[in-house]
């Protein structure tokens, strides 16, 4: 299978689920704030140079956070030599390193897009996947307006690995839970994510991490990397 037919086979599978009813979206929260979320995005670097404390201790403070069975897994685990996926960074900002991206506001969802990846976010924070779904690598997203404030849970991945450089860490499963917390500046041309990795087999305490933004235009809009992994 292609890359470009991967791509549209997952993208064409998130709106046949809709067209075909198998989501009800009625009780979707929509905010006005949601059209002005929207756009692109990128890696505000002075931000992130000036705060360092938010991202570089990522890796240091998960990998002592790892349970035997996370020790075990990344022991094991061989997948970043042979799967190309592993070079893929997650959509948006879900873990170990800010990436561009760009958020479409579609009312009663939103779709967030990344090197060649889309996210779609049901605005109804208590909507379950339907008997359909497929769990995968990028998981099953929900969300919902606390105040300004934009709450993502993601649930249903694929255990897999984060990575940064050659360094690789699990996360997925089951049981696993990733909620960021997206959230505007005054003049709302700046964006703060803040994220929370939940998975208690692999870690004995949540990781957190947080990025920020500016508003951009003409982000890179594809990558080298595989935009589906198997695992």
């Amino acid at each position: 299978m292609s890359k470009r037919h991967r791509i549209l086979t997952w993208s064409a599978y998130l709106s046949l689920i809709v067209s075909a009813g198998l989501i009800d979206d009625s009780l979707a929260q929509v905010n006005p704030l949601q059209t002005r979320l929207a756009g692109q995005w990128t890696v505000d670097e002075n931000a992130e140079r000036s705060d360092p404390i938010d991202r570089q201790p990522f890796f240091a403070v998960a990998e002592s956070y790892l349970t035997a069975a996370g020790q075990s897994f990344r022991e094991s685990y061989i997948g970043e030599a042979d799967d190309p996926a592993a070079s893929c960074p997650m959509v948006g900002a879900l873990a170990d390193r800010p990436v561009d991206f760009e958020i479409t506001d579609r009312g009663n969802f939103v779709d967030i897009a990344a090197f060649g990846r889309m996210r779609r976010v049901y605005m109804n924070f208590e909507l379950e996947p339907p008997e359909t779904f497929i769990p995968n690598a990028l998981g099953w997203s929900v969300g919902r307006w606390v105040d300004d404030m934009l709450v993502i849970k993601t649930t249903d991945f694929t255990e897999g690995a984060v990575r940064s450089g050659e360094r690789t860490l699990p996360f997925g499963g089951p049981i696993a839970q990733i909620v960021e917390r997206y959230t505007l500046n005054e003049d709302q041309n700046r964006l703060s994510i803040a994220i929370n990795l939940n998975d208690p087999k692999f870690y004995r305490f949540s990781v957190r991490v947080r990025h920020h933004y500016v508003r951009a235009e003409n982000i890179l809009r594809s990558s080298n990397c595989v935009p589906l992994s198997s695992r």
